[in-house]
């Protein structure tokens, strides 16, 4: 039986930055490697999407990261994607509409909208 390809998005263009990715090393770091094929994704702040093949110790990405060329494409090869986005963009719900938008699943809160009522 073949592995379930699952997505891990972490870093971001929010002010948590830092953090997402620290969270992110500690959920790909917790992923039963024998259950699944994880695909870590690194969004940098200035909003690039990037390959990466390994989270240092020192959580400075930009040693082990490759461009990823159609970020569209790529999402659409994974079963799951799990976002581990802090703040803006994240936290938000931007990224989990974005992926609801291409019909990808994902783990943990969908996206909402919220209207502001009073005019």
């Amino acid at each position: 039986m073949s592995k379930l390809k699952v997505g891990v998005i972490f870093g971001g263009m929010s002010t948590e930055h830092d953090v997402s990715v620290i969270s992110g090393s500690s959920v790909i770091s917790n992923l039963n490697k024998n259950k699944y094929e994880i695909f870590q994704i690194y969004i940098d702040k200035e909003g690039n999407w990037y390959s990466c093949k390994e989270i240092p110790k020192d959580y400075k990405i930009e040693q082990n990261i490759v461009a990823i060329d159609n970020i569209i494409s790529y999402l659409k090869n994974l079963d799951v994607v799990f976002p581990i986005l802090h703040g803006k963009y994240g936290e938000d719900g931007t990224i989990q509409g974005m992926l609801e938008l291409l019909k990808i699943p994902t783990v943990g809160c969908r996206s909402a909208c919220f209207i502001n009522c009073n005019g």
